[in-house]
């Protein structure tokens, strides 16, 4: 219809604009009444005003209940009506309710007449709902008679109290109205016990006796309390509040509190409870018929619930509708929660509102489990409501609300409504189509907006309206005649609708749209203009009210866009007056200027906001300035134009919130409440100190840039009005203003540059001005005046006439320096590295600040930042960092590179610090000064050291710190004082490397007499004093040490003195806390025993007396169990001689010391604390030392005494075994090792008689108890150790009842069979080794059921001569390479032990017929190597032929002296004496007998030579003879096979073994395992054996062949040629494969 047809288009275009024009209360922001729909559930809600949620729950719930909502609707007028605004907002608001299509209604206006406690409703304040029901029904029944009656009838109830005598007749009775029934909650469960409370009987008696009124005097009486008359909503109220009388506070009760859906108040009425004789006849009802058919049962219809605390909340209801017969019937509920309404299941009242405890699942991240959570509800009941049960007629009954006739018309009218608001785009508003009455022409009104507003804010029509503007111009014939109709509709559209729509995807493509029709119509352009500059709406509305930052960015840059399109045509009309005449008259008035152009009409209106309306604290002022900035910058028109307006002086009047001259402020209030709302939430109520916002940075640009535009060379063309603005008044009150706002410093920094060019004087004041706020500011207010004297600081060059601001700044620092000096000297920190002349000054400056401030000052933060502006003086970037970066300023700076003209000012300022080392005495005495003055001066010294210049330099003022340190700093009793702790630190530090300094102390006899003279405090609990020592004292013990490393002299003077002693004693324990000054304290130890060649007699003496008393002092004062730290340190310094060592024995040192161990044993045995290892290794290695002192003096009563004394040290011997594992590394093992064999030695019949037994009983208990062993060697597999087969290997071949047991036990084992098959499945090369082989050959018959099934067995056993078929497939044909073969033929050599033990447990039903031939070749192949070698290596056969002739490798046999031979001997004959049963640990004798066996007499004797020994040493060879072996294990185990022919195979194995004669002897085999040969052998291979390292001609192979050792024996593959054995593996393999093979083909037969 309309494409190519201009009329068509004007008149919807006509029609169209109607709806976009300012018809209309403006639009909210982000508006999309799409979500504002009426619920589905027809049920509309409130919106909450802030927290007014009170009233809504209060509201709904009347409405809800139709008599109350009739009684409204229905309320008469009249002239005497009190509360009758009240009363219409309420029949508004129940209107709306309920014929609104709106979501929500804002209540708003009904707060605003509703006065509660004669005071307006405070929308932000939350009230209790109670008291807010209570008295909204109040004041409804103040409004007319009818209301009354009816608010009577629906919640009046009487309470009556009723007092029966029981020695009179009479009966008192007094009456008691109620609205709301009060139910208690504490200690309550539910509702009838709570009603019980109320009407509980109450006897009176005793000295609580009645008085009748009637007879006058005490009777015994029954109080009660009844409920006479019931209402018909019964409304109750939870007492959920309580006072806390403890506290003092108000509390919220959240327990459990239940309540039925139907509630009998029959027994709480006083026809239950009274009879008719008590009661009293005028309190008779008049009709007791009509009593009769009243119902005490109520039905629960409306709940409201309050969650939260007693402090605040939230309220919202479940309503019942009663309302709808059939929603009554089917038990309807709804959620009213303010604005959202939604239907409710009943049956979640009871977890909604009963109360109580809720459980919930949270994760435990310790037990990594979801643990079960209880915690009370906030949220229950806190108004109930019941409605009287009625008859079913009644209750069936369908209301009616006497509404007017127009307003029910609404329903009716609700569809031709839609279509007509649809239509009325192209027709006509709906408004001219119906006639309302006025008292309902809100609602109709309210209700067709906003059907009208569904239907614009529609996706479907942006994209018509999308269409009409864009599309629909480019079909007309002459698109340009219709530009400006078209620009307008689609500037209206975008600015009154489709910007305030929530929902604007394509806001983009439209203000395309919009630039690219101004560009196209000058017209159009001067449209927009002329229409903002005559009505401000779309300025106010956009640019300032706007809570969308981006429409406003939008907004502010189309109108600048439009400017600079006309700016060609309209600049040169900019300062024209509008004349009509046309004249120009330059002298015209300022309010004719600019009025011949849009352009400046506009930015004319603009301004005028600032007069008339807009407060400076709005938020949204950033795009407003913005856009007058942007027009300033345009070109020297914009800006002429703003100063010939007095653009500056409206700004300022606008920011300081006074009145123009000429211009009086005039606050313009909207029209529309909704209106005054926007405008209320766009106020920030600032208080009058507090800073304006960020919104005004624009602002103060552009008063920058306009005040630089009016310069005219070396003066301002200011008006006077304008500079009385910015300079007038006392103090500069604009400047100081926006400073202390702290509104964009940048720009004003540039404004007083403006200001001031050729303005000394100017400059001088603004200045002053500064340092007066600062002065009178607190420091954080104080922050931006400082941030602007640092612009003007850092001002360089630029224009002529600028002002000396730095020298004026500098000049005024020290007059407001006293009222914020650490502000002031920080920001002179930050100025000096930056400004020469700044840093001049205060280097010149020093005499006069630094004691003032660093020394003198009273507080800290002061101190502190004097410290930094002396660093600040340095100038060397690194040197200023690391002294800000580091924690502690007590570290010298070390190894930093300095220039030398920094090195000049580092002496220039260290020296002007050491000259105050006189004055600093001053500021030491505690009482008036404090104990921390001293510190940021001492650390900035300590930090000035760079190299040994400085510390040469402090030598002239040496005495000035001694006099300071003494006697004012060291003998004051305080027990933090920091600043000796920061002397020491600097003392120290100029001392270290430094010989010259420590000369100037070891040369002055005052200073070395009294240097040892410091008090301090060791309270080791008091974390203070802790952390003060611990910083403290390792400067003072490292000063002493210094110079005891110089001089002799006073180390032995140092070393006698009493305050060294007290600081071994109570110090060094506590190495924990106190680790640095114990590590000195342990120097000096190591330096007062140290001893010289040119020593006297007496000095030596001295050293020896030290020692003495040290030891002795730590030998009393030390608590073993938790100071071996300081017993090893010490005793590792002090035992250096045996007599020293002997001290310790005489001293109880070795009790001492087990103590020690006891305790390092608990924490690594038991707690696994493995740093403790070299604790331990270092205190095994002093009781090593301490007991070889011994034993040459084992003939002295006293030596023999003290060590009768130690008694731990048999438990001492058994947790010394507890160590000898693999866990523990061999250091360790190494050093209890050496223990046990010196204990041994010293005392052979105890020790023996103690850890034999103990041995062995640990061995069985082991055995007894799933064999730990098991694991350990299943675990250390892969090494092939043979520690464990051999053990085993041997108690197999011992036939006592003990092992017997043993090997049950082992075979019962589950990870036994585990390592069995795990050496037949993975490690099949370990077999390799005969002690391996041998233990596999006893065993796996014993468990071949738990290792392998038959089929298993089968499938391994094919598996393996596949991979030999294989392995002799892949290998090389010509064998050259040693390392190769050994390798293959280990291998090969494995596989096929293993097959052959496989084979004696299992014989398959079929080999493989390539296994023969394969197994012949290979044996021809092996045979040809071995040929070859042979030739070539005939002479190294015959030396293995002559070692094979000598027999096996004798036991590598253990050298021991000659008193440890004769022990071992004498020790052997004792056991021979002994029963031969195994002893446990209780089975030793006594202490006297032990303590008695110590020095053993016969050490006295010769030792018999070596040759004599009885003892027999064990060989660990594979017997020669297999077919014994084998016999032996059919003979064990025949009962145990079923197959006997499997037995006969067996015997085919003897000669797989390759060994000779390595059968143990009968001699060898009945010899005790425990005697004592044995047992030193096992310490000493159990030490080797970690580190030996067996011949082999490849590490692989060696590794592989070597790891079967024990005690260092090597194992018989290494003596044997692996070829050789390969061969003679193979020929048995096919002797057996060949029998087995016949066996299977006779089967077959």
């Amino acid at each position: 219809m309309v494409k190519g047809s201009v009329e068509n288009y004007r008149l919807i275009h006509n029609w169209v604009m109607a709806q976009h024009m300012q018809s209309h209360a403006p639009y909210k922001w982000d508006y999309w009444p799409h979500e504002d729909v009426r619920a589905e559930c027809r049920f509309v809600g409130l919106t909450n005003l802030g927290a007014t949620c009170y009233l809504a729950s209060t509201i709904q719930q009347l409405y809800m209940i139709p008599e109350a909502r009739q009684a409204v609707f229905t309320a008469k007028y009249s002239e005497d009506m009190k509360h009758k605004t009240t009363l219409l907002e309420l029949q508004k608001m129940f209107t709306y309710l309920m014929e609104s299509e709106c979501k929500a209604y804002n209540p708003r206006p009904f707060c605003k007449t509703y006065t509660m406690d004669k005071q307006p409703l405070n929308t932000g304040e939350q009230k209790d709902m109670t008291e807010f029901f209570t008295d909204l029904i109040t004041k409804i029944e103040e409004m007319s008679p009818e209301l009354k009656n009816t608010v009577k009838s629906l919640f009046g109830g009487v309470i009556t109290n009723n007092v029966v005598s029981l020695d009179c007749e009479h009966v008192s009775q007094t009456a008691e109205e109620f609205y709301t029934v009060r139910c208690q909650v504490a200690d309550m469960k539910n509702i009838y016990e709570s009603l019980d409370e109320v009407t509980i009987k109450d006897t009176l008696e005793g000295d609580n006796m009645y008085t009748c009124s009637h007879c006058g005097k005490k009777v015994r009486a029954e109080k009660r309390a009844c409920f006479k008359k019931l209402p018909r909503i019964l409304s109750f109220n939870t007492m959920r509040y309580t006072f806390n009388m403890v506290t003092m506070m108000k509390e919220k009760v959240n327990t459990h509190f239940s309540f039925p859906l139907r509630l009998d108040m029959t027994p709480y009425t006083e026809d239950f409870l009274m009879g008719k004789s008590d009661r009293k006849e005028g309190f008779k009802e008049v009709s007791d018929h009509s009593k009769d058919t009243e119902s005490y049962e109520y039905d629960l219809i409306g709940v409201t619930v309050h969650t939260g605390t007693a402090d605040g909340g939230h309220y919202y209801s479940f309503i019942r509708d009663i309302v709808n017969p059939h929603a009554y019937k089917n038990n309807k509920w709804y959620l009213f929660n303010d604005a959202e309404v939604k239907p409710f299941d009943s049956a979640q009242l009871a977890s909604e509102c009963f109360g109580g405890e809720m459980t919930t699942k949270t994760y435990d991240s310790v037990t990594d489990k979801f643990m079960d959570f209880s915690f009370e509800k906030t949220h229950s009941a806190y108004m109930l409501f019941y409605k009287r049960m009625e008859p079913e007629e009644e209750s069936g009954k369908e209301y009616k609300f006497d509404v007017s006739s127009e307003l029910l018309e609404l329903e009716s009218h609700n569809s031709f409504c839609i279509w007509s608001l649809v239509i009325s785009f192209i027709i006509e508003p709906l408004e001219n189509s119906i006639v309302h009455s006025e008292e309902n022409e809100w609602i109709w009104h309210d209700n067709m907006q906003f059907l009208q507003d569904k239907n614009i804010f529609e996706h479907t029509y942006f994209g018509f309206m999308w269409q009409l503007c864009s599309c629909i111009p480019s079909t007309l014939p002459d698109p340009k005649a219709v530009s400006l109709m078209t620009a307008k509709l689609s500037t209206s559209f975008v600015l009154e609708t489709f910007i305030h729509s929530k929902e604007k995807p394509t806001m983009l493509q439209w203000i395309e749209l919009l630039t690219k029709q101004f560009n196209n119509s000058q017209a159009a352009c001067e449209w927009f203009l002329d229409r903002m500059a005559d009505d401000d709406w779309w300025p106010m509305q956009i640019l300032i009210k706007c809570p969308n930052q981006i429409v406003r960015q939008m907004f502010q840059r189309l109108c600048i866009h439009v400017i600079q399109r006309l700016r060609p045509v309209h600049a040169h009309l900019y300062l024209q007056p509008g004349m009509e005449d046309g004249s120009d008259d330059m002298d015209a008035s300022v309010e004719d200027i600019g009025g011949r152009s849009c352009v400046t009409r506009f930015v004319r209106t603009l301004l005028l906001i600032m007069e008339h309306g807009v407060k400076p604290h709005s938020k949204h002022l950033t795009e407003y300035f913005a856009f007058l900035y942007e027009f300033a910058k345009m070109g020297e028109e914009e800006s002429q134009f703003l100063l010939s307006l007095q653009a500056i002086s409206t700004m300022v009047h606008f920011y300081m919130g006074t009145k123009g001259p000429e211009n009086p402020q005039v606050e313009v209030l909207s029209e529309e409440e909704g209106e005054e709302e926007e405008e209320e939430e766009d106020i920030l109520s600032l208080a009058e100190e507090k800073y304006r916002p960020a919104a005004l940075e624009k602002m103060i640009a552009l008063v920058a840039l306009l005040v630089e535009q009016s310069r005219s060379e070396r003066h301002l063309t200011l008006s006077q009005t304008d500079m009385a603005a910015l300079t007038g008044g006392k103090g500069f009150p604009f400047l100081f203003q926006h400073i202390r706002d702290g509104i964009n410093i940048r720009q004003t920094c540039n404004l007083i540059f403006s200001l001031c060019r050729y303005n000394n004087r100017l400059a001088e004041h603004i200045v002053s001005m500064l340092f007066t706020s600062i002065a009178k500011l607190t420091p954080e207010a104080a922050n931006p005046f400082f941030k602007l004297l640092t612009m003007l600081m850092e001002f360089a060059g630029g224009p002529p006439g600028m002002p000396p601001f730095a020298s004026y700044i500098l000049q005024r620092i020290w007059e407001v320096i006293e009222y914020n000096p650490s502000q002031c000297l920080d920001w002179l920190a930050v100025q000096t590295p930056r400004n020469k002349l700044a840093h001049s000054w205060v280097l010149q400056n020093m005499e006069n600040w630094v004691e003032r401030f660093l020394l003198a000052h009273n507080y800290p933060r002061v101190r502190t930042s004097a410290a930094y502006l002396l660093v600040s003086l340095i100038p060397s970037n690194s040197f200023r960092q690391m002294f800000r970066s580091t924690r502690s300023l007590h570290i010298p700076t070390r190894d930093l590179p300095l220039s030398p003209d920094t090195t000049v000012v580092l002496h220039q300022v260290y020296n002007v610090l050491l000259g105050l080392l006189s004055r600093a005495k001053l500021y030491v005495d505690a009482a008036v000064h404090g104990t921390t003055k001293l510190v940021p001066y001492f650390s900035f010294m300590t930090y000035c050291l760079i190299s040994k210049t400085e510390k040469l330099m402090f030598s002239t003022y040496f005495m000035d710190l001694w006099n300071l340190f003494q006697p004012k700093l060291s003998e004051p009793a305080i027990a933090t004082n920091h600043n000796k702790q920061a002397l020491l630190s600097f003392w120290y530090n100029v001392c270290a490397d430094c010989p010259e300094n420590i000369r100037l102390i070891v040369q002055n006899p005052v200073v070395t007499k009294n240097i040892a003279f410091n008090y301090i405090l060791a309270d080791h609990d008091d974390q203070d004093v802790v952390l003060f020592n611990r910083g403290m004292l390792p400067a003072y013990y490292g000063i002493l040490r210094l110079c005891c490393e110089q001089s002799p002299a006073f180390t032995r003077q140092l070393a006698s003195h009493q305050n060294i002693q007290w600081a071994f004693k109570n110090l060094t324990p506590h190495a924990s806390q106190y680790p640095g000054a114990v590590e000195e304290l342990f120097n000096l130890m190591q330096l007062f025993i140290a001893q010289r060649p040119d020593m006297r007699e007496e000095e030596l003496e001295d050293i020896k007396q030290f020692k003495k008393t040290t030891i002795s002092c730590y030998l009393r004062c030390l608590d073993g169990r938790s100071c071996w730290t300081t017993l090893i340190s010490a005793f590792r310094i002090l035992l250096e001689s045996d007599e020293d060592r002997l001290l310790v024995v005489f001293n109880r040192g070795l009790i001492l010391m087990t103590e020690s161990f006891n305790t390092l044993h608990m924490m690594y045995h038991e707690a696994t604390a493995c740093h403790v290892t070299g604790d331990l290794v270092e205190l095994l290695s002093i009781f090593l030392s301490v007991l070889k002192s011994t034993r040459p003096y084992l003939q002295r009563k006293d030596v023999k005494q003290a060590l009768i004394q130690w008694q731990e040290r048999i438990e001492f011997a058994h947790k010394l075994l507890t160590l000898l594992n693999s866990y523990s590394p061999p250091e360790l093992r190494n050093a209890c090792i050496d223990v046990l064999k010196e204990l041994v030695l010293l005392s052979p019949h105890d020790f023996l008689h103690t850890l034999v037994p103990f041995l062995q009983h640990n061995h069985c208990t082991y055995h007894h108890s799933n064999i730990p062993s098991v694991l350990v060697a299943y675990e250390g597999l892969p090494l092939h150790l043979a520690l464990f087969p051999k053990l085993w290997t041997e108690l197999c071949q011992t036939q006592s009842a003990m092992s017997k047991n043993c090997i049950k036990l082992l075979c019962e084992d589950p990870v036994f069979a585990e390592y069995i098959k795990c050496i037949l499945m993975d490690e099949r090369t370990f077999l390799n080794n005969n002690i391996v082989y041998t233990f596999m050959t006893h065993f796996l018959l014993k468990v071949q059921g738990q290792v392998f099934s038959e089929a298993n067995c089968a499938n391994l056993i094919s598996t393996l001569i596949t991979n030999l078929i294989n392995q002799y497939q892949n290998l090389q044909s010509d064998f050259t390479n040693r390392v190769e073969i050994s390798k293959a033929s280990a291998a090969l050599n494995g596989d096929l032990r293993a097959l052959a033990l496989l084979l004696s447990v299992h014989t398959p039903k079929q080999l493989n017929p390539a296994l023969i031939p394969t197994l012949q070749e290979l044996l021809s192949k092996c045979r040809t190597c071995l040929q070859q070698r042979n030739s070539l290596q005939e002479q190294e056969a015959k030396e293995r032929k002559t070692k094979d002739d000598e027999g096996a490798t004798p036991v590598k046999r253990r050298r021991v002296s000659s008193d440890e031979e004769h022990t071992v001997e004498s020790c052997i004959s004792d056991m021979k004496t002994e029963t031969r049963e195994v002893l446990t640990p209780t089975s030793t004798s006594d202490n006297e007998t032990r303590d008695s066996s110590i020095i053993d007499p016969g050490t006295e004797q010769d030792p018999p030579s070596p040759e004599n020994s009885s003892v027999k040493e064990y060989r660990m060879e594979v017997p020669s003879s297999f077919s014994e072996d084998t016999s032996n294990i059919r003979s064990q185990h025949a009962e145990e096979q079923s197959d006997n022919g499997r037995f006969e195979d067996c015997k085919e194995l003897k000669d797989l073994h390759c060994s000779k004669d390595s059968n143990l002897t009968e001699e060898e085999s009945e010899f005790p395992s425990t005697s004592l040969s044995a047992v030193l052998s096992d310490l000493a291979d159990l030490r080797s054996c970690d580190g030996q390292a067996l011949p082999s001609q490849d590490p692989e192979v060696a590794l592989s062949l070597s790891c079967g050792h024990s005690r260092g024996l090597s194992s018989h593959m290494q003596q044997h040629d692996i070829l050789d054995t390969l061969c003679r593996t193979i020929e048995s393999t096919i002797h057996v494969v060949t029998r087995i093979s016949g066996k299977g083909n006779q089967a077959a037969s």
